[in-house]
């Protein structure tokens, strides 16, 4: 080791002592009370932050003095950290120090904190108050919007910038926005230190859109000590309101550079990135406060706006749903939450979201919003007469004149319709909507040249949109000029290949002309030119259905969805599609979808009450019936609406509602309404009023003698009528013209007369021509059933086990336990776990379970059945026996008792030997 001169050791010990007292706190000699007074000069010299670090160098020496809390309390509020200010100062009163200073710190921040009732409740009771104490209590009432209290105590602090401060707010808040400047700008002047003056100036000057002024207040409040993160929040606000978005997002970077979990800088990054057209990025940002404040009403608002545009309704619809519980009285919000509504279909509540501003708004946009609902609801009277209001207070808006007309059509007055477009031309000749309109009006009335001379117009106009084209094909389509036409189509997808409209235009003509591949090639290359349009895989899945091309059909729906799972079209089509093949466990899976995106909508809630009928859930589907009968209570002006309802209530036994509902559809329809006298003459028929059923038979064979469904009818009634040998004669005729019900019903008819085997040979044909019928199977595996060798009937059942149809398995499991095969009880349990509120497959269940010797869980399965069918004698036969072999004598001799007393039934006489054993035990 190298030797070190004697005097360098020395030297070399003071260095080491040098760095481990540089490294080591413990080396500080600096004394609490020297820190203490050196942070008393930076405070009085600004340097707020310099002077918290020197307070928390002297507490960790000396955390009992008292003076230092209250300073630390103090800097905390100047710097805005009203919660560590809070709790310097309750620990500054437990050290013994109590004085007016520290209180009104004390008080000054649980206001801040929004305690404001701790304020009122310490300062009320407590006589006369000095300006500064006032002043605090002031803003508590302030805080609690008891304005009248807060007023005197204001004017007895004019002297000082708080007193100025409280009564400018008050003005603002009461609309004198003069006397509210005076106000603040004397705060200022009294305190030009005062942060909180400076930011409430830039409120009110951003609020009163002097967007200047408030930058600058909002710049003077950014550069005092605390006011750097408000000030640069109120400074993005002033630069979004101006339209200065890339200002806005620094000001709201740099914010979230010093206080990264800030929900209100997120919120504002949000608000930035919404209007940039970001709305993933602003989605992300607005989770963020979602996760710190879940009920930001702004945040929701926005959040709301966002699911708007990503179309995912029914999250856009709770989060504006949550805002307005907090703001009800926010027109802004409701019409957004309106044009959700619309989007999902449900245009009735639609309009219930916008009728509490009606009488009073001012709003021209959202008196024609409603308007235009009121239109496609069908009351013309009502959307003229809001229209009406809209283009007064704004007579230069051309798209409200363009409703207006529309409504005006729909009353009858085509004059004032034409006044209207024509207005609209002349206050806006740029727009070619109302050429459009006046197009679409001549064309309804067959002046194909007036017709034509307003969509050469909207081409002037819009020289490149295919728009104009495609009006042009139709125009020249109505002529007979169907060359013409293709080539205006042509010249349409020529400006814009993606353009669905004129593709739609084609494809219809393709198929019209019975070239199929040739529509679907169309939709084809609209996807080519833009992939994943909704509008097309929906057109393709439709051309798809209706050739039986079910597969086809599925994928393009799935394809929507797979984009698009708040689709309802989609869905929809799926749980059509679903229904046709009875799909019904699939058809369910989509009802729910469906019900969960738009649950009030009477679409949905017709097809989801037929998937019920199909589970064999009827109370289910009485319950969708009963609701939906609450929500048409007002709508005595949709026939098709009325007519589906009523076809629903008389399948689930409402039948006075239903007569009621279609006589209602048959008055709004001018009589005319053939779908809702079908339904009447079959409720006369289910009333045994066969007389009644041919009466209206006879109206509907003048509105169309040749129709399929009327014939059925006409078959229906010929069976009650006794006319077995014609009504047969109908069905065979119809069912070999491919109309499925005739088929069943012939099957059936003969199943009743026991020519179950020329039954199975008309079901068979069916089956050749439609083998994917999944409910013409399950009717043939019925017929099969009644054969003495049901081998067949079971092999039927099992190759539709696939559908997992609840009807299906409950078939198969009674075959099964008649076999004694034990697969009969499982499939039993799987039947009841599809359909739970079904009695006959609680029948079922109970029955096997009955047979396999476990009585006590068959109870609970037929007690069901039995309640929800008490007038079936089989179940309560089923039931005595249950209760006899579960050693309840008395409970086994009531249920014998009353299905005897039901009448005939298959197992009579074996109930009444029971009974007799029993009552003689």
């Amino acid at each position: 080791m190298p030797q070190i001169a004697a005097g360098c050791k020395n030297c070399l010990a003071g260095a080491v002592l040098l760095l481990a007292c540089t490294a080591l706190a413990a080396c500080d000699t600096t004394t609490p009370e020297e820190h203490f007074a050196s942070a008393r000069n930076y405070y009085a010299a600004g340097e707020i932050r310099t002077a918290v670090i020197e307070l928390k160098n002297a507490l960790q020496k000396a955390p009992d003095l008292a003076e230092a809390r209250r300073l630390l309390g103090e800097s905390h509020a100047r710097l805005g950290d009203y919660p560590s200010a809070l709790k310097e100062f309750e620990r500054a009163l437990d050290l013994g120090l109590d004085d007016a200073a520290l209180r009104l710190g004390l008080l000054h921040s649980k206001n801040r904190l929004g305690r404001y009732q701790e304020v009122i409740g310490e300062l009320e009771q407590a006589g006369a108050l000095t300006p500064e104490f006032a002043v605090e209590l002031a803003d508590a009432y302030l805080s609690a919007r008891d304005l009248a209290k807060a007023r005197p105590l204001y004017e007895q602090a004019l002297g000082l910038a708080g007193g100025n401060l409280g009564l400018g707010t008050i003005a603002w808040l009461q609309g004198d926005h003069e006397r509210a400047a005076r106000y603040l700008e004397q705060a200022v002047t009294l305190d030009p230190a005062g942060r909180d003056a400076w930011l409430r100036k830039g409120e009110f000057e951003l609020a009163t859109g002097s967007l200047d002024s408030a930058a600058a207040s909002f710049n003077q409040a950014r550069d005092l000590p605390g006011g750097q993160i408000t000030g640069s929040l109120g400074l993005a606000r002033v630069f979004l309101a101006d339209g200065r978005s890339p200002a806005a997002a620094a000001e709201v970077a740099e914010v979230l550079r010093l206080a990264p979990s800030l929900f209100v800088a997120h919120y504002l990054d949000g608000l930035v990135k919404f209007q940039n057209g970001d709305i993933d990025g602003a989605e992300a940002a607005l989770r963020e406060v979602q996760r710190s404040v879940p009920g930001h009403p702004p945040s929701l608002y926005l959040m709301g706006a966002v699911k708007f545009q990503q179309n995912q309704l029914s999250q856009a619809e709770d989060n504006l749903q949550r805002f307005l519980a907090q703001d009800p009285n926010n027109e802004s919000a409701a019409k957004l939450l309106a044009s959700v509504r619309q989007q999902q279909g449900d245009q009735a509540r639609a309009l219930a979201t916008l009728n509490p501003f009606l009488e009073s708004t001012l709003d021209p946009q959202l008196l024609a919003m409603a308007g235009t609902i009121e239109l496609r609801l069908g009351d013309a009277v009502a959307a003229t007469r809001l229209l009406e209001r809209a283009v007064e207070l704004a007579p230069d808006m051309a798209p409200f004149r363009n409703q207006l007309a529309l409504s005006l059509l729909s009353t009858g007055d085509q004059d004032r319709a034409n006044v209207e477009l024509e207005t609209a031309i002349a206050v806006d000749a740029e727009q070619f909507q109302s050429d459009y309109l006046l197009a679409m009006l001549r064309l309804r009335d067959n002046d194909y040249a007036a017709a034509l001379e307003a969509v050469n117009a909207i081409i002037s106009k819009s020289p490149e949109n295919p728009l104009g084209y495609n009006l042009k094909g139709a125009v020249l389509l109505g002529q007979g000029d169907q060359a013409g036409a293709i080539d205006a189509f042509e010249q349409a997808l020529g400006f814009d290949p993606g353009y669905l409209p004129a593709a739609s235009n084609l494809a219809r003509l393709a198929e019209r002309n019975g070239d199929i591949g040739a529509a679907r090639a169309r939709y084809s290359a609209v996807l080519e030119s833009a992939p994943g349009t909704e509008g097309a895989l929906l057109a393709l899945a439709d051309l798809a259905a209706r050739q039986s091309d079910f597969a086809a059909a599925e994928q393009h729906l799935l394809a929507v969805i797979a984009d698009n799972p708040d689709s309802l079209r989609a869905r929809l089509g799926l749980l059509r599609l679903y229904l046709t093949q009875n799909r019904v466990n699939e058809a369910d899976l989509q009802a729910a979808a469906a019900t969960v995106i738009a649950p009030r909508l009477p679409d949905v809630m017709l097809l989801h009450a037929e998937v019920d009928l199909r589970k064999g859930d009827v109370a289910a589907a009485r319950e969708r019936a009963e609701s939906l009968q609450a929500l048409v209570a007002d709508r005595s002006n949709q026939p098709l609406l009325l007519t589906a309802l009523g076809n629903l209530q008389s399948r689930v036994g409402l039948l006075t509602l239903a007569r009621t509902n279609l006589t209602a559809a048959i008055a709004a329809s001018n009589g005319a309404a053939p779908v809702a006298l079908r339904e009447l003459a079959r409720l006369d028929l289910h009333d045994n009023q066969p007389q009644a059923a041919r009466a209206r038979l006879d109206e509907l064979l003048e509105l169309d003698s040749e129709s399929p469904a009327v014939r059925l009818l006409e078959a229906d009634i010929l069976l009650v009528e006794g006319n077995s040998a014609a009504a047969q004669d109908r069905f065979t005729e119809l069912a070999a013209a491919g109309l499925r019900d005739a088929a069943m019903r012939l099957a059936l008819l003969r199943m009743g007369q026991n020519e179950n085997a020329p039954a199975l040979a008309g079901l068979d044909d069916w089956l050749a021509a439609h083998p994917g019928d999944i409910g013409v199977q399950i009717l043939r595996a019925d017929v099969l059933m009644r054969q003495t060798d049901k081998s067949a009937a079971i092999g039927q059942y099992e190759k539709l086990l696939e559908a997992d149809n609840p009807v299906v398995l409950n078939n198969l499991a009674w075959l099964y336990m008649e076999r004694e095969d034990e697969r009969a009880l499982s499939t039993a349990r799987r039947a009841h776990d599809l359909a739970p509120d079904s009695s006959d497959i609680a029948d079922t269940l109970g029955w096997i379970l009955l047979q396999s010797g476990q009585a006590q869980e068959a109870l609970s399965f037929l007690r069901q059945s039995v309640q929800a069918n008490p007038k079936n004698a089989s179940v309560q036969y089923h039931l005595g026996l249950a209760y006899r072999e579960a050693g309840d004598n008395a409970a086994a001799v009531r249920a014998l008792r009353d299905a005897i007393a039901l009448g005939e039934f298959p197992e009579q006489d074996d109930a009444q030997q029971v009974l007799t054993e029993l009552s003689g035990a």
